[in-house]
């Protein structure tokens, strides 16, 4: 039985290979496709940073301190603290106004969490490098603008 697995495999394979060959997706289908794939979020209110506790600052060797970031949007916002915990970080944050809610961290290792009643949440082990939050209370959806941690 896993001889047909594997002949399965190696054949999607060649397949895949030839395909690439003898009939490549055309660069401009391509950019259009990732574009579209972006575009998927256009419902979404882009949410402003509106308070970083690293404005303004210079980066200075020592201990690690806590991140505090605030995004505001029309109708909802997102407070964040974001504290170095070894190779990678933990968020705290909270919806405003309280509600429950599905937050999506997006980066590296995209998660998503649903806060408690008081739009609370946790998510430990998040990568350094670029991120975004998207947030939806309700029927109100809300992306935040990219930071790096």
């Amino acid at each position: 039985m896993n001889g047909d697995v594997n002949d399965d495999a190696e054949l999607e394979n060649a397949l895949r290979r030839a395909a690439e060959l003898l009939d490549p997706v055309p660069a401009s289908l391509m950019e259009v496709a990732v574009e579209a794939f972006r575009f998927r979020t256009v419902d979404a209110e882009l949410a402003a940073l509106t308070f970083d506790s690293m404005a303004g600052t210079a980066a200075v060797r020592g201990p690690a301190q806590a991140r505090v970031l605030g995004f505001g949007g029309q109708e909802a916002g997102l407070d964040l603290e974001i504290t170095a915990a070894g190779p990678s970080h933990r968020v705290v944050g909270q919806v405003t106004p309280p509600a429950h809610a599905v937050v999506e961290v997006r980066g590296d290792t995209p998660v998503s969490v649903t806060t408690d009643a008081l739009g609370r949440f946790i998510v430990d082990r998040v990568p350094p490098g670029p991120l975004s939050f998207r947030c939806r209370v309700g029927d109100v959806v809300f992306t935040t603008e990219w930071v790096t941690v």
